[in-house]
């Protein structure tokens, strides 16, 4: 890691210190805790979920960065069908790794408006013809390209998506971008050229987030004290349970009912597909994110975490449910996340496919993360003494 990153790093640990208000911020009334240790469910989390995540997904992104270079290279010489499908692939490991972080979002990513969460996947800020902009401009002169000054909706793993798998040679804007059309023959190295560009800048941002998070685990298990900047216990716990309701917003209402035509959505259809709401349609790996992101919210319910040998259990919200008397909700929440999963599972790889040919498995779905999340804004909240995230305590689903 070069000096820069290390800064970088360095100022997105500090500027964890300054979220939560400061020892002068008011200290909501906490609630009982039942007799649950919830510094070790905190520490837990932090030590087997969220720095094992981001870690991996650092390295993810330095493979893709790698990859898309090799990719580019191959281009230049001429055939390069084995580099593209492994800067492919390498896109593929990176989306998951980040699908899994992105699930419950806490910490350094999410500080800033979610400044360093929009570099690493700006979904569904992504605009295609914003990306066609960018292409023969980068082309022309990939040294002077600075992507740090561009907006997130043209960067990041949603554009590096649409360089890599979109092989239609049109552009997506209502009037042909400068330099669009001179590009002829050199098109597919010129969304390659910039695709580079962005996956560099992509595992810079994967380095920053991964350094930052073992000093903002401190933050969360030192809440309350003068360790940390965090006011509370009870504000550690409810930032992790915030960011749970990714399940709810996202792949609830985005990724599965406005796809599937189950609430509103661009397309404005109602009871029909709308293929410009699915994540990741140029790849077509919705399912895949789907699985993840399921999965990933069920190991931190649930604080077990990996599977067969590399299994790791320890406290979690299930278990603080569970202290509290709450054994019926908190086996219903378990209930309701592995038959979602198993729904997930047993979708089709292809979701554009599904979408098109049985929404009814898409619709069962919804319906079952519905039925998880249905729980989540009410009795778990309540239980646990905790509040809603603000963009959801708007919504009457």
């Amino acid at each position: 890691m070069d000096v820069r990153t290390r800064s970088l790093s360095l100022a997105v640990a500090l500027a964890c210190t300054s979220c939560g208000g400061g020892d002068d911020a008011p200290t909501a009334p906490d609630a009982d805790d039942g007799g649950f240790d919830r510094r070790a469910m905190l520490q837990h989390l932090g030590d087997h979920f969220f720095v094992p995540t981001h870690a991996a997904f650092a390295t993810q992104a330095a493979a893709l960065r790698d990859a898309t270079g090799a990719y580019c290279t191959a281009l230049a010489s001429g055939d390069a069908a084995t580099e593209r499908d492994a800067a492919r692939a390498a896109w593929r490991a990176a989306m998951d790794g980040w699908e899994r972080a992105d699930e419950v979002l806490v910490g350094p990513a999410a500080l800033d408006m979610k400044a360093l969460r929009d570099r690493i996947y700006a979904w569904p800020l992504a605009a295609t013809c914003g990306v066609d902009r960018e292409v023969p401009v980068a082309f022309a002169d990939p040294g002077a390209y600075d992507v740090t000054a561009e907006l997130a909706n043209v960067r990041s793993l949603a554009a590096i998506e649409y360089l890599l798998f979109n092989e239609a040679t049109a552009h997506t804007c209502a009037a042909t971008p400068t330099g669009w059309d001179e590009l002829g023959a050199d098109l597919p190295r010129a969304r390659c050229a910039l695709a580079a560009l962005l996956a560099a800048d992509v595992a810079v941002a994967g380095d920053l987030v991964a350094d930052a998070w073992p000093a903002y685990v401190s933050e969360l298990t030192e809440a309350g004290t003068s360790a940390s900047s965090i006011v509370s216990l009870r504000e550690a716990v409810n930032r992790v349970s915030d960011a749970l309701f990714y399940v709810d917003k996202m792949v609830k209402d985005m990724k599965l009912g406005e796809a599937a035509g189950i609430t509103i959505n661009a397309c404005g259809t109602v009871e029909e597909p709308c293929e410009r709401e699915v994540e990741h349609r140029w790849a077509d790996h919705a399912t895949a994110a789907l699985r993840v992101n399921l999965r990933a919210f069920r190991d931190v319910f649930t604080g077990t975490i990996g599977a067969g040998a590399d299994v790791v259990d320890g406290p979690s919200f299930e278990d603080h449910l569970r202290a509290l008397g709450a054994t019926d909700l908190a086996d219903r929440m378990v209930a309701s996340i592995d038959a979602a999963i198993a729904l997930a599972d047993g979708l089709p790889d292809s979701f554009l496919g599904v979408l098109g040919a049985d929404r009814d498995a898409v619709v069962a779905l919804h319906a079952a993360v519905k039925a998880l999340t249905d729980d989540l804004k009410s009795q778990f909240l309540t239980v646990l003494g905790l509040e809603i995230p603000d963009d959801v305590a708007a919504d009457n689903d």
